[in-house]
């Protein structure tokens, strides 16, 4: 374990107050205290950037339509489900009224 203390040390002011004790990267800082990337430079580079992939898609425009039609899907089905419902009972009021007139 002394190898691993060898190295350098972060640093950074910590939310505690101390210095963080993570090893440091070749920025000198840690991974946590490292910052955030200030993004490409190079006109090539935004070039690159702009034409990458998006990493997930969740908020693509395939994908928000996709679950729109799913939602609109899902609210006529819940409707249909209502509708259906007050049907059955309709008609179990009928059917129970009938038995009623029968047994009289």
């Amino acid at each position: 374990m002394a190898r691993a203390w060898a190295s350098a040390r972060c640093g950074a002011c910590t939310r505690d107050g101390v210095a963080c004790r993570s090893p440091a990267m070749a920025n000198g800082r840690c991974r946590m205290h490292g910052g955030a990337s200030t993004g490409a430079r190079t006109p090539e580079g935004r070039e690159r950037a702009r034409k990458a992939p998006l990493t997930h898609g969740r908020r693509s425009a395939a994908s928000i339509a996709m679950h729109r039609q799913i939602r609109a899907a899902s609210v006529q089905l819940r409707d249909m489900v209502r509708a259906t419902n007050a049907e059955l009972r309709e008609a179990e009021a009928l059917h129970r009224a009938m038995l009623r007139r029968r047994g009289r």
